[in-house]
């Protein structure tokens, strides 16, 4: 319809698609619409199947033909033609021909033939109308299969149907059923079998293409295979352009042009500056691959180019193969390149190591050092690793940078101090690939322990041994000596439940049950364990209760636990049982008890108020005074 407007059809439902926007604009609930027409000033009509008739705007049709563009109704009289937005009304006659440049409706003896534009015109013969050539003119196939040109007359057979592709190298090509042949020079030459349709052969003067299976086939006016384009589902040629269109929609323009490059090389030469650089056309670098190298960038400049930065995986070869293409056409491209070779140099190796019994300071595992110094360039802009190997030992080192100078000191661990030499081996890898290595012998030196150097002493205790260590060191190594002493200390200690006590000067919180508390200190020099027993409060309860002028106390507690109990001027000492029953005369004016009790050398101490015992006796007293009252009032004593 227009750039943001499309009308289509979608099962029973005709959609418009405007500005990105989707609507429904017709709805047909009878299932038997088999397409859709569009013409009276773009008015939308259903083509329904009913038992073996088409119905249009209510007229019945015999059979229905929808080719590209054109719709054809046939009826028992007459045919509706639909083109574009034109309706076309035209007596039925006795066959017609539809290809994808006219419709051919054959009468008696006259043929109509209607073009792509509505604009009808009438031939004195009887067959389907194939096209015009200037050199040929007017070109038809006879009711008999006869292929007639207007200025050359019969020029071939075809008892199929049969279309005309185009002028091409001086001859016809003509698809007849599923041949397509090439007429030139009175004679016929078959091209290819197999052909579905018209819609899979198409052509120019200078070049045909054949469509199969997703792929499209260009040859030139010498038969000769140019090229093959993959993915397509139809296509249509013009002088100088092939145009394309995909499995899923997408379009494309093929131009063709002689000493057409869509690789141009900015720089061949690998270098520690520069990688090769490739100037791409951007339609060809959508799948763009390199077989022995790896791309590091893309970079997009002007007149749709793109710059694409890419460095060889191999350094003494010549040449690399890379793949480019889009949804359409790929191919092989091999460039030419040079690299420099990647060095690596060393200088002033030599080993450094203790003598007996010393070791590396910071890596007390490690009792020697390699030391040299290492200069290198590779030609990469990835990342590269440095593996060393020294008496099976492995150190690796990376870096971004493709050049320069490192001094290298590396821990090593040497059992035979008799050595002279030790081999050393240096890898250079990129992105997994050995680059370059070398191989020297680095010589040892012992370095022996002096009286003279700086000497510490670390006194260590863990748990029940003392150890003395004396260390002497100089700046790469240090020496150990040691002595051991065995240390007792009061490892078991008791204290009372959810009390802190102090152990080792750290408080500990004593929890239910026992429990093991390790100690460290000064940076894990001093180490104990400890066992923590806790003591629970052997008081369960206390009760009392008032009878008569006496207290009565009940104790709760763990049975063969000594106590006492205080309360105002009476006292009471004994060891608990089951069942603890004391009995003190009342003091009113004493409102408390208090219980210790002792055990495992823990005191526990525990009062008791006696508030609202204290408030019944003063009640009860009080009561009884009023009572006697009474009676002696009775009496005449007041």
């Amino acid at each position: 319809m227009s750039d943001n407007k499309w009308i289509f059809r979608k099962g029973n439902f005709v959609v418009m698609i405007e500005d990105d926007k989707e609507t429904i604009i017709r709805k047909d609930e009878n299932e038997n619409v088999v397409d859709y027409i569009m013409y009276n000033n773009n008015e939308i009509y259903p083509i329904y199947l009913k038992g073996r008739k088409y119905i249009l705007n209510g007229e019945e049709y015999e059979k229905y033909l929808s080719y590209l563009d054109k719709k054809i109704l046939i009826g028992k009289s007459k045919l509706t033609i639909i083109l574009g937005n034109k309706h076309l009304d035209v007596d039925r006659g006795d066959r017609v021909y539809v290809s994808r440049h006219s419709i051919s409706i054959i009468y008696d003896n006259v043929t109509k033939v209607i073009n792509n534009k509505g604009i009808a015109s009438y031939f004195n013969f009887k067959g389907d109308y194939l096209g015009f050539i200037q050199s040929y003119g007017n070109i038809y196939r006879s009711s008999e299969g006869i292929i007639v040109s207007s200025k050359k007359g019969n020029i071939g057979i075809c008892i199929d149907d049969a279309y005309l592709i185009g002028e091409f190298s001086g001859g016809l090509l003509i698809l007849c059923g599923e041949s397509l042949k090439q007429y030139y020079n009175t004679g016929w030459r078959e091209i290819e079998r197999n052909i579905d349709s018209e819609f899979f052969v198409n052509s120019n003067r200078n070049l045909f293409g054949i469509l199969k299976n997703g792929k499209l086939y260009i040859f030139d006016n010498n038969f000769n295979k140019l090229f093959i384009f993959d993915n397509v589902t139809s296509f249509n040629f013009n002088f100088k352009r092939i145009y394309l269109v995909s499995n899923d929609g997408t379009v494309g323009i093929a131009t063709l042009e002689d000493n057409y490059k869509p690789i141009k090389v900015i720089n061949r030469n690998n270098s520690i500056q520069n990688p090769i650089i490739l100037q791409v056309d951007e339609n060809y670098s959508h799948s763009f691959n390199i077989k022995n190298g790896k791309m590091l960038d893309i970079k997009v400049v002007e007149d749709k180019k793109k710059i694409v930065l890419i460095e060889p995986f191999e350094y003494s070869k010549d040449s690399l193969e890379i793949s480019a293409g889009n949804t359409f056409f790929s191919f092989m491209y091999t460039i030419p390149y040079t690299s420099q070779l990647p060095k690596i140099e060393f200088s002033n190796a030599k080993i450094l190591a203790a003598d007996e019994g010393g070791a590396l300071i910071g890596n007390p595992d490690k009792n020697a050092l390699l030391m040299f110094n290492i200069k290198y360039s590779i030609p990469t802009r990835s990342q590269i690793t440095f593996t060393i190997e020294a008496l099976s030992q492995i150190y690796k080192l990376t870096t971004m940078e493709n050049y320069g100078k490192k001094s290298l000191k590396i821990p090593l661990t040497i059992n035979n101090l008799k050595l002279s030499d030790v081999q050393v081996n240096v890898y250079a890898h990129v992105d997994d690939r050995l680059v370059a290595s070398l191989e020297f012998l680095a010589p040892m030196e012992i370095v022996r322990k002096k009286a003279n150097l700086n000497r510490n002493k670390i006194i260590i205790i863990n748990n029940s041994v003392e150890k003395e260590v004396a260390i002497v060191k100089n700046e790469i190594f240090e020496w150990k000596e040691l002595f051991e002493y065995p240390l007792e200390y009061k490892g078991i200690l008791f204290g009372k439940v959810g009390e802190k006590i102090e152990v080792d000067g750290e408080k500990i919180i004593v929890r239910d049950g026992y429990d093991l508390v390790k100690i460290v200190k000064d940076n894990g020099n001093y180490i104990r364990e400890y066992l923590l027993i806790s003591i629970k409060n052997p008081i369960k309860s206390i009760n009392a209760e008032l009878k008569g002028d006496q207290l009565i106390i009940k104790l709760d507690m763990e049975p063969n636990i000594p106590f006492e109990i205080f309360y105002g001027p009476h006292s009471f000492r004994g060891i608990s049982k089951e069942g603890n029953h004391i009995i003190f005369p009342i003091e009113p004016v004493y409102n408390s008890i208090k219980i210790r009790a002792y055990t495992q050398g823990f005191t526990w101490e525990s009062q008791y108020d006696l508030v609202n015992i204290i408030k019944l006796s003063i009640s009860m007293a009080l009561s009884e005074a009023m009572a006697i009252k009474e009676v002696l009032s009775n009496f005449g004593i007041v």
